[in-house]
């Protein structure tokens, strides 16, 4: 890595919301009890500097906050660089993150970093690191500002969190919606009780949003034995601008209803992959009947603004 690094800022274009984090602070941390004569300057080889980073973004269920980074120097000039994350998973599985960030240096990926990111609890949060080895150390707080991680690939929706300390993060924070509406078609009732909004984190689907709404199913009285099967193909939405979206198998809607009975379950989700930002009014419509449905389909009207 050369001795003077220039911060050259990501050219990569991400989500379209930043937000706002604490002010970073950095300290050097003496490793040894002095500099012989000859020894590099104090901050660079014979002291650690640790930054404060403090910034967070979303991606992929997880809110990811970068805590700090530390330089740690070797006795040959060059260092190894540790940044800690914790990554706080907001989904209802227990679950890693479903891909490995990239390290960017001064622009250009990285290829000697590794990542650790641990599997969190559902509601919980997990520790993981970041670490690169450095072969040759200037200037340990230039070198942080040089660095950037990225979630996503070039063909994603991407968080981008920079360390340079005045960088915002490039990321779009997952919303929630008090949405509620309710379908009946024949003996089957499809009752919404809520609705979220965030950049869809499937490969290849930058420029997409995922519209989530959580639903229920009621069965009436008239339904025969054997039960009523409920399928996600049943669904799909009226967007802002007029065009028709199918749900989409991100959301598994796959049930068998019974007679007076009642689905609720907290990960039952019909989802739709809309253009981004996603906000606006839409018509949820459900047509459990194909064809000879279509005309008389119910429909509900709702907003994400």
């Amino acid at each position: 890595m050369a001795a003077a690094l220039a911060v050259a800022l990501l050219s990569l274009t991400a989500c379209n919301d930043e937000v706002g984090t604490a002010t970073p602070a950095s300290t050097t941390v003496a490793t040894s009890a002095g500099t012989p004569a000859g020894a590099p300057a104090a901050g660079r080889a014979g002291q650690s500097t640790v930054r404060t980073v403090g910034k967070t973004g979303w991606y992929d269920d997880f809110a990811i906050t970068v805590d700090k980074a530390t330089v740690v120097p070797d006795e040959y000039g060059g260092a190894e660089v540790t940044i800690d994350i914790t990554y706080a998973n907001t989904g209802l599985a227990d679950r890693m993150l479903g891909l490995t960030p990239t390290l960017l240096v001064n622009g250009e990926l990285e290829g000697g970093a590794t990542f650790d990111s641990p599997t969190v609890a559902a509601g919980g949060k997990g520790r993981g690191k970041a670490e690169v080895p450095v072969r040759s150390l200037d200037d340990a707080e230039h070198l942080i500002d040089t660095m950037t991680i990225v979630y996503g690939t070039a063909t994603d929706n991407q968080t981008i969190i920079a360390l340079k300390k005045d960088a915002q993060v490039q990321s779009v924070e997952p919303r929630s919606f008090p949405t509620s509406a309710k379908l009946t078609q024949g003996e089957t009732t499809v009752t919404v009780t809520g609705a979220s909004l965030h950049p869809s984190y499937s490969t290849g689907e930058r420029g997409k949003s995922d519209v989530a709404l959580h639903i229920t199913l009621t069965g009436g009285s008239g339904i025969p034995a054997g039960g009523a099967n409920i399928y996600y193909q049943y669904f799909s939405v009226r967007t802002p601008d007029g065009r028709t979206v199918p749900a989409d198998f991100k959301g598994p809607i796959n049930e068998l209803l019974g007679a007076r009975q009642t689905i609720d379950k907290p990960d039952n989700f019909v989802v739709f992959v809309v253009d981004s930002p996603g906000t606006g009014d839409y018509t949820l419509v459900y047509n459990a009947l194909g064809a000879e449905g279509e005309a008389s389909a119910p429909t509900a009207a709702f907003a994400l603004n």
